[in-house]
């Protein structure tokens, strides 16, 4: 289903048994549940990842000092950070040009799964023609069950 290109929209909502994209004009938001399996996980991502590369997404993460290094050499950009009793919380821009950062975040999401369900905030230029790319690009993946698109009221 093709979103119509004569029409303003403002969302557009897919979703499955083991995930959902809700795609704004700012923000896709994802959720992916505990039964995703990473080739799921892995194929959304870098999906989005080949339709806009400038997304990004914040990730906040509890660690040493030590490991702040090294999620920066995997791609991560820290933005701050703050010492929190013996740790430290790290904030980070994931951005979806680079690999290794990809590479990582699936990674992650894939162990925050083993816990229970993850959601996750992107934020990226998805303006009507990109929105209508990413929706066909994820159509494709056929995890989707349900698709919905909410119009401006003109």
């Amino acid at each position: 289903m093709d979103v119509s290109p004569r029409q303003d929209f403002l969302s557009v909502e897919m979703s499955g048994a083991t995930a959902s994209a809700l795609l704004n004009q700012g923000t896709i938001n994802l959720w992916f549940g505990r039964n995703a399996e990473k080739s799921l996980v892995s194929k959304i991502i870098l999906t989005i990842s080949n339709v806009d590369s400038t997304a990004e997404h914040e990730r906040e993460v509890i660690c040493s000092f030590e490991e702040i290094s090294g999620f920066e050499s995997c791609g991560y950009i820290l933005t701050s950070y703050a010492r929190r009793n013996d740790k430290y919380r790290a904030v980070f821009l994931v951005p979806f040009s680079d690999p290794r950062a990809l590479d990582k975040l699936i990674g992650t999401i894939c162990h925050d799964l083993e816990l229970g369900e993850a959601r996750m905030t992107i934020s990226w230029k998805g303006g009507r023609t990109r929105m209508n790319m990413l929706h066909q690009e994820l159509s494709k993946l056929n995890c989707f069950s349900f698709s919905n698109i909410t119009y401006k009221d003109v």
